[in-house]
């Protein structure tokens, strides 16, 4: 699957969700297809995606929050799936684009190129709900599923390898500072004060 156009598949379906985005691809395209407040992207911080949206999702229960992941950074750090596992945030999706490369240092392949599936690690864990959805339509019912069910779901989506489409904006200040005043909004709108 093209990941741009799986990324505008979740856009389409996303109200009042959190979505934390890895940095380079997933979030250069999510910034292209649906820039947002609630949109939390990680610059940099390679293998820090699925643990930033596990912290919001434990302190925040009554927002939903996905993750959008990528092989080669849950790769380094795949202690997060025992920690998802254990926790249980009934509102979390990790969704993690396999591409079977390390796109963002120069296109190395990773360990899901030969034998590893990330999808057998979430289960080996003890996630429950594991999706590998093999065309649109299956990711389309995922993405259903995630974005209604009690999770917390992983989601590996086998992606083509390439760059992303369209241009990455890095105002890491001014997108951080929206991030936490749209999630503090959502909680003064959610408990009635305004």
């Amino acid at each position: 699957m093209n990941r741009a156009e799986a990324t505008r598949l979740l856009c389409e379906r996303l109200h009042d969700e959190v979505v934390v985005a890895n940095l380079g691809q997933a979030t250069t395209e999510l910034q292209h297809a649906a820039d947002r407040a609630l949109n939390c992207y990680t610059f940099g911080a390679m293998g820090q995606c699925s643990s930033l949206a596990l912290g919001i999702a434990l302190a925040r229960p009554d927002v939903r929050v996905v993750s959008l992941d990528g092989d080669g950074s849950l790769l380094m750090n795949l202690g997060v799936l025992t920690t998802v596992a254990t926790q249980a945030p009934k509102n979390l999706a990790i969704v993690v684009w396999d591409n079977e490369v390390h796109m963002t240092t120069g296109g190395q392949p990773t360990a899901t190129a030969f034998r590893t599936s990330l999808a057998g690690v979430a289960r080996g864990a003890g996630i429950e709900k594991v999706l590998e959805p093999a065309d649109y339509e299956e990711l389309a019912l995922a993405f259903d599923r995630m974005l209604s069910e009690e999770g917390p779901f992983f989601v590996q989506v086998k992606v083509d390898k390439g760059y992303a489409e369209g241009a990455i904006f890095r105002d890491l200040i001014r997108y951080k500072l929206r991030f936490m005043d749209a999630l503090a909004a959502q909680g003064r709108h959610d408990r009635g004060s305004g």
